[in-house]
């Protein structure tokens, strides 16, 4: 039965799921906020989850001297702003709004900023013309960043006009196709577990 009530679950969850929007009249809207309470719900259990795995992840740390300085500079830090979170609130001009912006966000923008050493790493290696695919793919690419730039429109008028059809067009195209893709893969896996056919979740 540990197995068999957890499909079943899924099965009449499934069913009131779609029915709401494909019978029309199925439910009153007491009934339709039921779902959107059952997300927020999972979303604060997912956050208690979180806190239980970064408490657990920092103690063993901590106990085992394994990075335990950066451990308990983690740990101090989120009870701080936990501390100042509960004491002042979080809007604008208190404690916790600063130290939000002016520590966070500076680390934030730090580490992306890192992240553009690696693209560029990345971007080195893949965009080599080893073959006809890859030269349209190099020649595109440098359209494109030339007409992100002012010396582009510099060097020919027309690179903005052919960088912003590049990205309208084939990118546009290539990227609707990867997300419709994406949805394709999700609709199949919520029939594959709708039916009891997908069974990972259920540690099989």
């Amino acid at each position: 039965m540990k197995k068999e009530i957890p499909i079943l679950l899924g099965i009449i969850t499934g069913i009131l799921w779609y029915g709401e929007f494909f019978i029309a009249g199925m439910f009153q809207e007491n009934q339709k906020l039921f779902f959107a309470n059952g997300l927020k719900i999972a979303g604060v259990v997912g956050v208690a989850v979180g806190v239980y795995s970064v408490a657990r992840q920092n103690y063993y740390k901590i106990k085992y001297n394994n990075e335990r300085y950066y451990a308990i500079l983690r740990v101090a830090m989120i009870f701080l702003m936990i501390f100042l979170g509960v004491i002042s609130g979080t809007s604008s001009g208190t404690p916790f709004s600063s130290m939000f912006m002016n520590v966070y966000v500076p680390f934030q923008a730090t580490v992306f900023s890192l992240l553009a050493f690696y693209i560029a790493s990345a971007a080195y290696r893949s965009f080599k013309a080893k073959s006809v695919e890859s030269g349209v793919l190099l020649v595109a690419s440098i359209i494109v960043m030339l007409s992100k730039i002012p010396l582009g429109g510099e060097i020919w008028s027309q690179i903005p006009v052919i960088g912003e059809w590049i990205m309208d067009s084939p990118s546009s195209a290539g990227r609707r196709a990867i997300i419709f893709g994406g949805y394709l893969g999700s609709i199949t896996m919520m029939i594959r577990i709708f039916f009891g056919l997908e069974r990972s979740h259920l540690s099989e």
